[in-house]
């Protein structure tokens, strides 16, 4: 079985478990059986375990995911005071993309400003697309 095969096949077994928030540091994670309820990498933490290579993976990503949550607010926090939504220069095509992965509604139950955020990278995406292709 090709690399390809055995991911999607692990990622079609991810799909059905539920997404919850560790008790710990909040970091989004999949319950495997149900009841967990620290992530992986706090489980371990907090059991004394070492952590594995891939844990300090998940550690890193973790960290990422923070980093892009607390840009994500500041836009959102902006856009609630009324800035303006047209798009910033600065912010390059893979970021947006990002962002619209991290704050998609169906991460956050339907939330209605994540609706509104999301909507605003959408656009600010096809800005984007306009001027490069323009």
């Amino acid at each position: 079985m090709s690399i390809d095969d055995e991911r999607k096949k692990h990622l079609e077994e991810a799909q059905y478990a539920s997404t919850v928030r560790c008790i710990s540091c909040q970091s989004p994670f999949r319950q495997t059986k149900g009841f967990e309820q620290m992530c992986p990498v706090c489980f371990k933490l907090d059991r004394g375990y070492n952590l594995l290579l891939g844990d300090k993976a998940l550690l890193f990503l973790q960290e990422e995911y923070q980093a892009q949550t607390k840009v994500l607010h500041a836009t959102t926090r902006k856009l609630a005071r009324g800035a303006s939504p047209s798009a910033p220069a600065s912010i390059r095509p893979e970021r947006v993309k990002q962002l619209i992965r991290l704050c998609h509604p169906d991460k956050h139950d339907g939330n209605s400003v994540a609706t509104e955020v999301t909507q605003w990278l959408l656009s600010m995406r096809s800005k984007q697309r306009e001027v490069s292709d323009g």
